[in-house]
């Protein structure tokens, strides 16, 4: 039996007249978790910091590394959130608990292929990079710790997703904002040594990271099997395979994962670019640095991007089409207008930010960095509107669009201009930083003119249509 809270909640989302405050009632605990989620990073990457520059390559390109893999994590995620949204748009409990369950098993069994692969290819995708040898070192510290892990990330963000999904953002903020603490008391504790325990390191950063995700999916499926969330999981949901269920999650999934698997291939390629050009010793650790500024512009565009996926998914659950059209074009706006105001904030303050990663004073370092900043921020709010537009599809399960319009604007030109710009003309970082801008504009435009098509509003949904 629903209750009034979840009734109440399901009608505002389906008949507010006012769009950006319906967005902005969703988005706004996505928002400050994911900006908690950034900032945990920061502080990570500080703490890292003073064991010296190696040390904050490492960490960042192993989460380059990691991220590929992980991505795969977006394929039953997408997936779900797209089964779960619709599900609630029509009032099915049943629907939602499967699609939920099927999630956990998917997730599980996709866990089962990425510890053996990880462990057994770190050192080949770190040597490809041509990180030094010092850097190689840390780096196998940190994914060596990560890839044990990984059942609990997963299961984590599966979670996550699923609450999404039904158009609960508050509950796994709070979530998060319990693991976040966890993870930054772990950290210190590892990495600098304490009670007892050795300092581990950059190694120590993994660890604490890992004792909070692991910590955070014992309270998250608990509260989803509790029955006073908006999405009860039944037991037998999570263990027995509806495969029609399954496969649709999958096939909704498999485009979007490969959207991410391109993306964070990219930016593994930049890296191998960036370590062949003449700045190299700098320009690593500025985009490593700069990379991680640039996630708090990118961030909130993600979290209205989760607000678009789950009002577009709602609606056509509950054939509410225009309404679904109108709540991608209101969330773009949004987006655009949030990642660029901070995008500004990040250049006028480039030099601050920047120095605080770095043990010692480096001028080539932030040198390097603000050209990043600036040139990246430019195209912030043609990024937002490709990553809006994107999760609206990808919320009604329309992906696989949306899937060659990252592969073809980063893989293919993104990666060729990079080459062609940095190595071939000599413009070094430069020409790699006006690569990723001039991508974000491509991909843009060219997100909005499928989006404006309309044809992702007649998807079918396994159990709804």
């Amino acid at each position: 039996m629903a209750s009034a809270a979840y009734k109440k909640k399901r009608e505002y989302l389906l008949s507010n007249e006012n769009l950006y405050k319906t967005s902005l009632y969703l988005a706004w605990p996505v928002i400050i978790q994911l900006l908690l989620q950034v900032s945990v990073g920061t502080i990570d990457m500080k703490m890292v910091g003073t064991v010296g520059v190696d040390a904050i390559s490492a960490v960042g390109t192993s989460r380059n590394i990691i991220m590929i893999l992980m991505v795969l994590v977006i394929a039953i995620s997408t997936g779900t959130t797209a089964m779960v949204a619709r599900f609630v748009g029509k009032d099915d409990h049943e629907g939602a608990s499967i699609a939920a369950g099927q999630a956990f098993m998917l997730s599980l069994l996709l866990s089962a292929f990425i510890v053996p692969v990880g462990l057994l290819t770190n050192e080949f995708s770190l040597r490809v990079l041509g990180v030094t040898d010092e850097v190689l070192v840390y780096a196998i510290q940190y994914m060596e710790v990560f890839f044990l892990a990984v059942p609990f990330f997963l299961l984590h963000f599966m979670a996550r997703s699923i609450f999404q999904g039904a158009g609960d953002t508050k509950t796994p903020l709070y979530i998060d904002i319990m693991m976040n603490i966890i993870n930054v008391i772990g950290n210190y504790i590892f990495i600098f040594g304490m009670f007892g325990l050795p300092a581990f390191g950059v190694a120590g950063a993994a660890m604490g990271t890992a004792l909070s995700r692991v910590i955070s999916v014992m309270v998250a499926w608990g509260a989803l099997l509790s029955g006073k969330f908006d999405v009860k999981v039944r037991w037998k949901d999570m263990f027995k395979p509806v495969w029609k269920a399954s496969k649709q999650i999958v096939t909704i999934g498999v485009p979007s994962g490969l959207q991410g698997l391109s993306r964070n291939a990219t930016t593994f390629i930049m890296f191998a670019v960036l370590a062949r050009t003449l700045d190299a010793e700098y320009a690593i650790p500025a985009f490593v640095i700069g990379t991680n500024l640039n996630q708090y512009a990118l961030m909130p565009g993600l979290a209205v991007g989760t607000a678009a996926a789950t009002l577009s998914g709602m609606n056509l659950g509950a054939k509410q089409y225009d309404r679904a059209e109108a709540s991608g074009r209101a969330t773009a706006i949004l987006g655009a207008g949030i990642m660029l105001g901070i995008s500004l904030i990040l250049v006028v303050f480039s030099g601050p930010f920047i120095n605080f990663f770095l043990d010692a004073p480096n001028p080539d370092v932030v040198r390097i960095g603000t050209i990043f900043l600036l040139i990246v921020g430019i195209s912030e709010p043609f990024h937002a509107v490709a990553i809006i537009f994107s999760r609206t599809m990808q919320g009604a399960g329309y992906t696989k669009k949306p899937f060659y319009i990252t592969f073809y604007s980063w893989v293919i030109i993104r990666v060729s201009v990079a080459i062609l710009l940095g190595l071939v003309f000599g413009m070094d970082s430069t020409g790699v930083w006006i690569a990723i801008s001039a991508t974000n504009l491509i991909s843009g435009i060219w997100a909005y003119s499928l989006f404006r098509r309309g044809d992702w509003k007649s998807v079918k949904i396994y159990g709804v249509s």
